[in-house]
């Protein structure tokens, strides 16, 4: 493919004797994209109630997205898990391990829905399809999947930013929580999610 030197041409690009195009632009992340298309999401657990010490299954999400442009692959790019005060006696550090295509469980059994799973272009009425499972009590259970992540959680906020984990249609995250007390402690758990569009594959 030749590009032609456009000078001059009000609506076309220069090319210099170096063959150095020169151009203005603009350039958006996917996200960025995503969200203006009304394809961002936040999902958030709500307040969940743990005790002791042992693995507890939070948080389920597998992709049953219908495609956008022929991509139905789900992103996420954040994850924030919050810790509230731990009471009794603390062991350790708590723990967060972030699982990879867990496909069975209680939490999954249970089909307690996210109770909060909004669009964030709020000039959107585009809904996400997967299913958004959050534990309804401690103890619940993740199986079949495989260890992709721990991450040691500080008292309150503890972001796990910039993941970019892609999940294709049929394929799951889930997320459990070792709190490591001999007491409990309140959690919860969001997770910043966009639609992949097709059309922004560069095929």
């Amino acid at each position: 493919m030749i590009i032609d030197d456009g000078t001059g041409k009000g609506v076309s690009a220069r090319v210099d004797s170096n063959k150095q195009l020169h151009v203005f632009s603009v350039s958006e992340s996917e996200q960025n994209s995503a969200l203006e298309a009304g394809f961002l999401y936040n999902i958030n657990t709500g307040l969940i109630a743990l005790t002791g010490t042992g693995d507890s299954a939070c948080l389920y999400i597998k992709n049953d997205e219908s495609a956008i442009n022929g991509e139905s692959a789900l992103i996420i790019s954040s994850i924030i898990v919050g810790l509230f005060d731990r009471s009794a006696t603390v062991t350790d550090d708590a723990v967060a391990t972030i699982i990879r295509n867990p496909t069975t469980g209680t939490i999954i059994d249970d089909a307690n829905v996210c109770p909060m799973i909004s669009n964030s272009n709020f000039g959107s009425s585009n809904n996400l399809d997967s299913l958004c499972y959050a534990a309804s009590a401690t103890g619940k259970t993740l199986t079949n999947g495989t260890d992709h992540a721990i991450v040691n959680l500080s008292d309150g906020r503890t972001p796990i930013p910039e993941l970019n984990i892609d999940i294709p249609k049929g394929s799951s995250i889930g997320v459990n929580i070792d709190l490591n007390t001999s007491g409990g402690a309140n959690v919860y758990i969001a997770v910043v999610a966009y639609r992949k569009d097709g059309n922004n594959n560069g095929n």
